[in-house]
């Protein structure tokens, strides 16, 4: 039966988390702004049509926020309504995606037009020039779909109709109507679809990844390595703790270990010297030293050491942490070499120890919750389901993980999610740096990790390639003059 404290909980996170499940938006700002120019012609033939008389119903009724583009090539375009569309969907998912308290973000309450981003940018500046980017890449896509005679698939116009009932309308601009949004997502759609199928169809050879892999700034980052490590803390300004001339002392004696096994036993004898541990709590923290087939990171200065180049299996190496007030001591086990095991793909429910009050209690709650599912269909939709409604984790759409490789994953999770057993729907908890995680395992990858990312990063320099092209063919005309009427919110 499920604990009734851990229960309430997640009911709780489960009301806080309904609103929270988003795409991650990829889209940023560029830094220089565009200088703004005026469309005379436009502003020549609107007022004119005016003054005469012939238009005035039409510009009451159709104002400058739809009548006329702000962004167009041949066969498509976008009016300051459609791109007011776009900006609002950027400052929306823009407040989704930055939910801490030390995060940056306007006031919701205050016209965006009256908050500084920075020195000379306002927060609706700083959307809306995000969202003419992001509009004038739509375009773009749209135009060379067009021109390669390909059709989006059927589904393209019903999904973007379908999009009205997923949308706050009460917040929108107050420029942005119906049929605004329901054409600004049919070209989204478009423009992604076709992005979809050049991504699909660009081919990468064998020579292409191997040269991907040669190239000294992309190697490290498609091997790993295995090393051993301890640290000792100090505090000069403590009598009970070690001081930092000890802490390097006891640093050079364990450095002098240059195989697992006489590293594990130095610390061992250490532990059992200076703690009350029982022997099976010293096998367990012996246990913690090593590191295996673990990834590069860059900026760590333990794994900038081992992937150096210069590290040689059974070198030692010792690292102090002036501000954090530690010395560690690694050797290195095994040299950098190609990640050959598959990544995988799992989804994950997080339970941290700051919410259930402790580590054990985060896995408790995380076993309940696995009791749950088990007692239900057992299939991925219904993990995924808990997933949204509970997991601690809101950066994750069912917490789904893809294509993960094992240079990511700490060593218990290794161990799990790479045994040569795991089948798909394998469910079991994992401990986490914050607490505890229900893990089910979907798949793996049919290509090595280190495939996996020379093919990706190959792909997206062949697709720039092909944008570049789009570009220079889309004839893209934009007006700087009526981008002024383009808002990110309803306030005034």
């Amino acid at each position: 039966m499920a604990n009734k404290k851990t229960s309430e909980k997640q009911k709780m996170l489960a009301e806080q988390r309904k609103a929270k499940r988003r795409e991650v938006e990829k889209t940023e700002r560029k830094k220089n702004r565009r200088k703004k120019g005026i469309l005379a012609a436009a502003i020549c033939v609107v007022s004119a049509a005016v003054i005469a008389g012939g238009c005035v119903w039409a510009v009451k009724t159709q104002p400058l926020t739809h009548m006329l583009p702000v962004e167009k090539t041949e066969h498509y375009s976008l009016n300051a309504a459609e791109i007011s569309f776009y900006s609002w969907q950027i400052y929306q998912q823009y407040l989704n995606n930055n939910t801490s308290s030390s995060d940056k973000k306007p006031d919701a309450e205050t016209a965006l037009s009256k908050q500084n981003y920075d020195n000379d940018t306002t927060w609706e500046a700083y959307f809306t020039d995000a969202a003419r980017d992001y509009a004038q890449n739509i375009l773009i896509l749209c135009e060379a779909a067009h021109e390669a005679n390909y059709t989006p698939d059927e589904a393209v116009t019903g999904l973007a109709k379908s999009a009205l009932d997923e949308f706050d309308s009460s917040t929108f601009p107050s420029c942005v109507k119906d049929e605004d949004v329901t054409h600004a997502m049919e070209l989204y759609l478009t423009a992604w679809d076709y992005s979809q199928y050049i991504r699909e169809n660009i081919s990468v050879t064998e020579e292409e990844m191997e040269d991907y892999y040669a190239d000294p700034e992309n190697t490290k980052t498609m091997q790993v390595c295995s090393y051993e490590s301890f640290s000792f803390a100090y505090d000069d300004s403590s009598e009970t703790a070690l001081s930092s001339t000890e802490a390097q002392e006891l640093a050079r004696d364990l450095r002098r270990c240059n195989t697992r096994d006489s590293f594990e036993k130095w610390v061992h004898d250490y532990y059992a010297e200076n703690t009350t541990l029982t022997e099976e709590e010293l096998q367990s923290q012996v246990s913690t030293l090593y590191a295996e087939s673990m990834g590069y990171t860059e900026g760590d200065s333990l794994s900038e050491w081992a992937f150096s180049g210069d590290a040689k299996a059974g070198d030692t190496t010792i690292l102090t942490d002036d501000t954090n007030k530690k010395i560690t001591v690694a050797l290195l086990v095994s040299e950098p070499e190609r990640d050959e095991a598959c990544p995988v793909t799992l989804r994950q429910i997080l339970f941290t120890s700051n919410t259930y009050g402790s580590s054990a209690d985060a896995k408790a709650a995380a076993e309940d919750m696995q009791k749950q599912w088990e007692a239900g269909d057992r299939t991925e939709d219904s993990f995924a389901s808990l997933a949204s409604s509970y997991s601690e984790d809101t950066s994750t759409d069912g917490g789904l993980y893809s294509n993960v490789p094992q240079g990511q994953m700490i060593t218990s999770w290794k161990q799990w999610c790479f045994d040569p057993s795991r089948k798909a729907g394998d469910v079991t908890v994992l401990n986490s740096t914050y607490g505890a995680c229900l893990v089910y395992y979907v798949s793996a990858d049919t290509l090595p990790s280190w495939e996996q990312t020379a093919t990706d990063a190959l792909t997206e320099e062949h697709y720039a390639d092909q944008f570049d092209t789009f570009e220079k063919n889309a004839n893209l005309k934009t007006s700087d003059t009526l981008m002024k009427l383009v808002k990110a919110d309803s306030q005034k």
